[in-house]
């Protein structure tokens, strides 16, 4: 039996900037990693099985499992992995833009790789953050459609960090469709002026300075469905937090504190699922 922690991503900044020839779009953000937000548990068997747990909300996932998508796509190339039997207990659903599918792709190619299995190339082609997840980065610059990665210098005083499941979630390949219409492909920043701002945007986060709601893309779509966030942005204000943000594509807000400034964080909004602490 091998036992495996996932680890999930914020994103401290995040600005599309282009259209890759993939047809992806081009991103450049800042990938802050969080965790654990799942736990995967892993036996050799006599066939593959996914049994899914989602241990403090009430969610589903649609469709066949990432999990499994990774085997096929590393059993497709050639590669004999034996039959899994796995066990996923997750905190995080679907949807959140907290990158916890991928992370738990990651979690599984550590685990084929610790075996001696060549599968570290396959990251990229699972999921744009999968390669951030399986890295041993805690932060970095990620350009591309996510997979491009510069790591940065973790802060040397700690944060804390809420993030916060709403009742609602994101599909992220419909989001990205409400982007393209929202910006007729006229976007806010380049690279290299999405580039300066990340890295304005950390250092001041790493010095410890107030910064307020981060830059998202994805902020004013959210914020023009859900005026709910207002609320919570509020409450992550009056509770101390340095800067605060919607995490990618998804429906999850978060907010940083300096550690010692954090007294602990809960709201009593009705339309909250659950409050994660970090």
């Amino acid at each position: 039996m091998e036992f495996r922690n996932c680890w999930g991503k914020i994103n401290l900044s995040l600005r599309v900037v282009g259209r890759l020839r993939s047809g992806y779009h081009e991103l450049c953000s800042i990938f802050f990693k969080i965790g654990p937000v799942d736990c995967l548990t892993i036996n050799e068997s006599v066939e593959d099985n996914v049994r899914v747990i989602f241990s403090r909300t009430k969610s589903g996932i649609q469709g066949r499992n990432i999990l499994l998508k990774t085997l096929d796509k590393i059993r497709a190339a050639g590669i004999a992995i034996p039959p899994l039997d796995m066990r996923l207990e997750k905190r995080v659903p679907p949807g959140t833009g907290l990158g916890s599918g991928s992370g738990d792709a990651a979690a599984l190619l550590d685990y084929l790789v610790s075996a001696g299995y060549p599968v570290e190339r396959f990251a990229a082609e699972i999921g744009a953050d999968v390669p951030f997840l399986l890295s041993q980065a805690p932060v970095a610059l990620a350009r591309g459609a996510g997979e491009k990665l510069a790591p940065l210098q973790a802060p040397s005083a700690r944060w804390r960090v809420a993030v916060v499941i709403p009742a609602w979630r994101c599909v992220t390949a419909d989001m990205f469709v409400r982007l393209d219409e929202y910006f007729h492909d006229e976007w806010k920043s380049t690279g290299g002026r999405a580039r300066s701002e990340a890295c304005q945007v950390f250092d001041r986060l790493v010095r410890g300075e107030f910064f307020g709601l981060l830059p998202n893309d994805f902020s004013d779509l959210l914020l023009r469905e859900h005026g709910e966030y207002r609320a919570l942005f509020a409450d992550f204000y009056r509770t101390g937090a340095i800067a605060w943000g919607i995490s990618g594509s998804g429906s999850s807000a978060f907010a940083l504190w300096n550690e010692n400034d954090f007294c602990g964080f809960s709201t009593t909004l009705p339309w909250v699922e659950d409050v994660l602490i970090f």
